[in-house]
């Protein structure tokens, strides 16, 4: 009884913590739209710089109902000498526009490309945004935000963040190529879209300058969500608190700290508690919980295509809980936690820096964000589009599950001096998190990452040239020395030595030895037995994920062209058709097992001080009599 009376007592706490009394309707505050009318002329709010609140004139030009299925514009000019400097900028999404004193709505929407003077712009009505704080005005706690990316069905987890695709060898040769990350990501984003009107305002993303190739492989991303980086501002400010009222900047920092991303609009009206802002959508996912955060304005920056107010967050101010396609809603108070983000990257000078930051928790996103800070922060420090070597360490811890580790690395990633390790960490980052977040097993809590990066600044690449073997008939438990040829970048070739034992029960017949890097390895792993990497539960997704391959490191494998079979994630090898057969047909259960291509006899690695590209095969016999 006493337990029970303790849950209930919880409960109602909670439920007090987050009840809040939604915004309504009310004729003396607010206009409806049946009463404006052409010509009517009336005041606008919004912060031109600073953290000071301007008015401006305007009027009424005309009222065009369903512009977009439910959603009315109140389409208006510019009339004082302060917005026709600008014009409608982004990042006044959200301005409060007054009529009579009464608050008519929100401007939202603005033309690209306007001859000079001419100043329209559109406002989205207060009845429109008063409904979405009625939809509820309390945070979704069980919310994890959109899925962004397809990186390969349940059916084909590419451990090290690649869905490779078939790459079965036949006769010596590779049938299909590796795809590279940039391939499976530009792929996963190809049904990227946004909802954004064509004339809707886009929400200014203030970040720090990113580089032209990182730049490429996000770009999809900030489109989606009808962003518009505003480069080299990024970074705080002197003020480190603003306001929370009318025409303020409002928005949400994607990453804060030594690392700063903030999308931002304005604050349209204040109740309470409550507040509501944009006059559109953010990213329009109904009811949320994502943090917000208070600005200032450095400038409008005018464009004759389309100004963009220049700004940066100061303090968290509360919570938004509602985002649709009229207006956002949140709640001034506490906000949502982020996921810390450790890095330690020592550079080519060998100094010791130390970065921390923070990223927002939402699904896909986090890891999205989380690699872009880093490969900013990596520019930042190196300066470098020449030759070089990146060795990243990366530890995601999780609450409740295993750490995710992956070992320190020299990375398949390594570039000319025209690239960067952008993709390199995106690939190390984003993948690991958007499958965590994106699986249908239990949510799972990141409670931090840590990375560890060292930068040399020499290019220590090497492909494998050829291979070699003594002879050609060998006797079980026999060990084969293999002589790799590798050809570094810029230097004479080298020649390694690698040793792997046959076992003592392989069958006479063809064996096949497969040299090769770690991403080719894995692409040939998941060709032969693809149902190996199923998981059914969150626990087998994590220790796919820890799968990955040191890419310093040569792969050998023996493997026979004899079938087998995986069952719930256990491969069978050596058995009798007939077996396979009954217990395929026995314990099957859809999804859940299948045959392999081939059997995998031994595996042995050869390390070396080299990123390895490419692969070799050679066959030999093995013949229990041979000499």
């Amino acid at each position: 009884m006493k337990k029970a009376w303790v849950c209930a007592l919880i409960v109602f706490c909670l439920t007090t913590y987050y009840s809040h009394a939604q915004i309504k309707w009310d004729a003396e505050k607010f206009m409806p739209l049946s009463e404006v009318k052409p010509g009517m002329k009336g005041k606008g709010y919004t912060v031109f710089s600073g953290t000071t609140v301007e008015e401006f004139e305007y009027e009424v030009v005309s009222v065009e109902y369903d512009s977009y299925p439910g959603w009315h514009v109140v389409w208006c000019k510019g009339l004082s000498e302060n917005f026709k400097r600008t014009g409608v900028a982004g990042g006044m999404s959200g301005s409060p526009m007054y009529l009579n004193g009464r608050l008519m709505g929100a401007l939202s929407l603005g033309y690209y490309n306007q001859r000079e003077h001419a100043n329209l712009f559109g406002v989205t009505p207060i009845e429109l945004m008063v409904k979405v704080a009625q939809r509820g005005m309390e945070p979704n706690l069980s919310y994890q935000g959109t899925q962004l990316f397809d990186f390969g069905d349940a059916a084909g987890v590419q451990a090290s963040g690649l869905n490779m695709g078939a790459s079965l060898l036949r006769d010596g040769e590779v049938t299909k190529m590796p795809r590279t990350f940039e391939d499976i990501w530009s792929q996963s984003l190809s049904n990227v879209s946004t909802r954004a009107r064509a004339a809707q305002l886009s929400i200014p993303l203030a970040m720090p300058p990113l580089n032209p190739e990182l730049m490429r492989l996000v770009r999809p991303v900030f489109n989606k969500f009808n962003f518009t980086p505003v480069q080299a501002a990024g970074g705080g400010g002197r003020i480190k608190e603003s306001p929370v009222e009318e025409g303020q900047i409002i928005g949400t920092e994607f990453v804060r700290g030594d690392v700063t991303m903030f999308g931002y609009g304005t604050i349209t009206h204040v109740d309470g508690k409550e507040l509501l802002a944009y006059g559109h959508g953010a990213s329009s996912e109904g009811n949320v919980n994502l943090p917000l955060s208070g600005g200032h304005v450095h400038f409008i920056l005018p464009s004759s295509s389309r100004s963009s107010k220049i700004a940066a967050p100061t303090q968290p101010i509360g919570t938004l809980v509602q985002d649709r396609e009229t207006s956002i809603a949140g709640i001034i108070g506490k906000h949502p936690s982020y996921i810390p983000v450790n890095v330690n990257i020592q550079t080519t000078d060998g100094k010791q820096h130390q970065k921390y930051y923070e990223v927002i928790r939402d699904r896909g996103i986090s890891g999205l964000y989380a690699g872009i800070s880093t490969s900013y922060l990596l520019d930042a420090l190196e300066f470098y589009f020449h030759d070089h070597t990146v060795n990243l360490g990366t530890t995601i811890t999780l609450k409740d599950h295993p750490d995710l580790k992956n070992r320190e690395l020299s990375y398949k990633n390594i570039y000319s001096s025209s690239g960067s390790p952008a993709s390199g960490v995106m690939q190390t980052l984003s993948f690991p998190m958007a499958m965590l977040d994106s699986n249908t097993y239990t949510k799972v809590h990141v409670e931090k990452i840590d990375l560890d990066i060292k930068v040399e600044d020499k290019r220590r690449t090497a492909g494998i040239q050829s291979l070699r073997v003594d002879k050609l008939r060998y006797r079980p438990g026999e060990t084969v020395a293999v002589e790799i040829t590798l050809q570094p970048y810029l230097e004479m070739p080298i020649v390694l030595t690698g040793r792997i034992t046959i076992p003592s029960d392989t069958p006479d017949g063809l064996v096949m030895l497969l040299a090769s890097n770690g991403n080719f390895y894995e692409s040939w792993q998941r060709s032969r037995a693809p149902y190996n990497f199923r998981y059914r539960n969150i626990n087998q997704l994590v220790e796919l994920l820890k799968r990955e391959e040191n890419n310093s490191n040569i792969i050998l494998e023996l493997s026979v062209p004899q079938p087998g079979l995986t069952v719930q994630g256990e491969e069978f090898s050596n058995l009798p058709p007939s077996v396979m057969s009954v217990m395929n047909t026995a314990k099957q259960v859809v999804g859940n097992s299948g045959y392999t291509s081939g059997t995998a006899l031994h595996v042995d690695k050869v390390s070396t001080d080299y990123v390895i590209s490419g692969s070799g095969i050679i066959r030999f016999v093995v013949d229990r009599n041979a000499e």
